[in-house]
């Protein structure tokens, strides 16, 4: 009889180890198979450069919106240089004059990666509250919080004024030809 107990009890026990296992090997399965989605607006573009193709140069207004600052806030959290948390909507194309273009592999350039990113995700939520093509002065604000060099929170505020791309429109070049030190400009037909 107490055999036959023991034996119940060493069925169950194993039971419940494999039981264990399928639901850990399942719920690594399912985190190995999930996916995270970002996505990026690019809000400038390069112009088309060809040495055999010759353009006039396209001109367009800037209507800038005075009345309203926008601004914009993101967050991003690392573990052990792992983004955990953050935004994954970023505004590609942004410049700012805080990068130091370094070269190399160092970790100056690890946490400008980062910066760049929460300043970008930053910029798109200011962008995203109006129809607007870019920030006109934009101000950025970061911080980074450190705690004991496992986790960092890096936080981003930008704020300027929203402005558009109006009546786009080509213009002939003008050609300059200097004779005997004068210039002459003249309109190309």
């Amino acid at each position: 009889m107490v055999l036959k107990k023991n034996f119940k009890v060493a069925t169950t026990q194993n039971k419940m180890k494999q039981t264990n296992l399928n639901l850990f090997l399942s719920c690594a399965l399912a985190i190995c198979l999930s996916s995270c989605m970002s996505t990026n607006k690019g809000y400038q573009s390069s112009p088309v450069v060809s040495r055999n193709v010759q353009l006039d140069p396209i001109k367009a207004d800037i209507v800038v919106n005075e009345t309203t600052k926008l601004t914009g806030k993101s967050t991003s959290t690392y573990v052990l240089g792992f983004r955990i948390k953050g935004d994954h909507t970023t505004a590609d194309g942004i410049n700012y004059s805080t990068d130091a273009g370094s070269s190399g592999l160092n970790l100056k350039v690890f946490k400008a990666a980062k910066l760049n990113k929460v300043r970008s995700a930053a910029a798109y939520k200011a962008l995203a509250t109006g129809e607007y093509d870019f920030l006109v002065h934009p101000n950025y604000t970061t911080s980074t919080k450190n705690f004991v060099g496992i986790v960092k929170i890096y936080e981003c505020t930008v704020s300027g004024y929203g402005a558009k791309y109006q009546n786009f429109r080509t213009e002939k070049q003008k050609i300059v030809i200097i004779e005997d030190g004068k210039e002459l400009i003249l309109q190309d037909k």
